[in-house]
């Protein structure tokens, strides 16, 4: 008998499955990146399986699609993700925004200065992303429409895009326009700033894993808040981590980093945002039916 239950304490706390966990290896998931780098998670307790991406829709598609079990990805991608399947993917926490965290890039000798100069021109926008909902409701917020200008491409092939005259534009979460800027390649004219919208991180969850790992859920809340702290006491520690991670050099990760807030936890300017873009993209077809904001966020 004392056999059959030392078996059944090992199987169930020595080999417990680690939490899979989904996200970017860009700034935008600065406070994971450096949560998984310093091993805070493994410091309250919690086991995890990281696995790197390059875009919020790329996440989405690990969780809801793949073996990931929680993963970070930018308000569409996130509304996207809960319009569908919540409550069996749901809102775990907000993990900071940036109201300037979107930036729109044009090669260095373009006479564009504003999203109604790319009327008629081809814009490189990687699509399902915080980037894609910011441009529709900017462009909105100044009575124009760029939905035909808009030309899906991956972060990674933007600058050769741009240096190639394949696109007139580009405009992309931080650290893509820092990055184009450091490198000579094109010039910033604008942010997405202004429409009231903070650009919320989140970090989803699957329902079951949520369920399946309370016990867990606590440490990983600790280890996410530890690493929130880190970056906002330590800032040049954490760009260098960040930049280890991304391959980018520091100067172009403390440029991106500036235009981010990292903070775990719900407040009323991330959930005003989120229903602001939630109803805006459901006006505009992009989602079939509003979440319910509560019902969809882990408790």
């Amino acid at each position: 008998m004392r056999w059959i239950l030392g078996v059944y304490l090992i199987v169930s706390f020595g080999f417990a499955k680690p939490l899979v966990i989904a996200f970017q290896d860009r700034v935008v998931d600065a406070i994971v990146i450096v949560a998984v780098e310093k091993k805070f998670f493994e410091e309250e307790g919690v086991e995890i399986a990281p696995k790197r991406f390059t875009s919020g829709p790329a996440t989405s598609e690990a969780l809801i699609f793949g073996d990931a079990d929680i993963a970070t990805m930018g308000d569409t991608a996130a509304l996207i993700a809960v319009s569908k399947y919540c409550p069996n993917v749901l809102m775990l926490t907000s993990l900071g925004g940036g109201e300037k965290r979107h930036g729109v890039v044009v090669a260095n000798d373009s006479n564009a200065s504003s999203l109604s100069s790319l009327i008629g021109k081809k814009i490189a926008v990687k699509k399902g992303t915080s980037t894609h909902g910011g441009v529709m409701l900017k462009a909105k917020a100044e009575g124009i429409n760029l939905d035909k200008e808009m030309i899906d491409l991956e972060p990674s092939l933007m600058a050769s895009a741009l240096m190639e005259k394949e696109v007139d534009a580009v405009i992309a979460s931080e650290p893509t326009p820092s990055v184009l800027i450091e490198k000579g390649i094109g010039k910033r004219i604008m942010t997405l700033d202004g429409v009231g919208n903070t650009y919320p991180l989140l970090l989803m969850v699957k329902e079951a894993s949520f369920k399946g790992n309370v016990s867990q859920m606590k440490g990983v809340f600790k280890a996410l808040e530890k690493s929130a702290q880190f970056i906002n006491e330590h800032p040049e520690q954490s760009a260098q981590i960040v930049s280890n991670v991304s391959k980018l050099s520091i100067a172009a990760t403390k440029e991106a980093m500036s235009y981010h807030f990292y903070k775990i936890g719900w407040d009323d300017a991330t959930k005003e945002s989120l229903s602001k873009m939630a109803g805006f993209l459901y006006d505009n077809q992009k989602i079939k039916a509003l979440p319910d904001m509560e019902k969809c966020i882990a408790h």
